[in-house]
């Protein structure tokens, strides 16, 4: 296979990758890049996208995955710089926003319209995945000893008695929090924790 590809020319690979009425999906992401921006041909065989494109693969990205893409960018005669993939929870604990159900979600907007500002709540609610359910429109976070409690769909002023503060607005930082604090009020918690579980043992 590597014979073949390192003595193809130029007019090879090109004629192999002409214009079908396959679908991109069909095609792959490489290779319609390919076919749009061109490329070259390295001193292995292998294309090479035009230097200005290409690829990153973040998402799911599992031991398997990548082997599964690397390979079928080697028989189609692709060289394997022209993608990044990403290394994230897939590939070392398998624990994701699923695992623990977490998600970040717009909830509430805001729309002027002929001079009327329309409230509008927001919901995720997936007939697939009744777990993935979301929180609807204003949110108030209530604190009560160390425990947080949510109420959805409240009114402004029910908001703004919550623990909820703001951050972003408007493009602009509004609060910003150090790593320091961030890594003191995790210690926080799971000291927190793991006394409640040694009380409990």
């Amino acid at each position: 296979m590597r014979d073949i590809l390192e003595n193809r020319t130029k007019e090879d690979v090109l004629s192999e990758t002409k214009v079908t009425e396959h679908t991109e999906e069909e095609i792959g992401l490489i290779e319609s890049l390919f076919r749009i921006f061109g490329g070259t041909i390295n001193s292995k065989g292998f294309i090479e996208l035009n230097s200005h494109v290409g690829a990153i693969y973040g998402d799911s990205i599992t031991l398997e995955r990548q082997d599964s893409i690397l390979t079928k960018l080697f028989n189609k005669g692709f060289a394997s710089n022209n993608i990044v993939l990403g290394i994230g929870s897939f590939t070392f604990q398998y624990v994701t926003r699923d695992t623990h159900s977490i998600a970040m979600k717009a909830t509430y907007c805001e729309v002027i319209e002929d001079g009327e500002t329309l409230r509008i709540p927001i919901a995720k609610d997936p007939k697939t995945d009744s777990g993935k359910k979301s929180a609807k429109g204003l949110l108030m976070v209530e604190k009560t000893g160390e425990e947080y409690s949510l109420v959805d769909e409240c009114s402004w002023k029910q908001e703004h008695k919550g623990c909820l503060e703001t951050v972003f607005k408007d493009g602009k930082i509004i609060k910003e929090t150090s790593l320091q604090e961030i890594r003191a009020r995790v210690k926080k918690g799971l000291d927190r924790d793991l006394r409640y579980l040694t009380m409990s043992e």
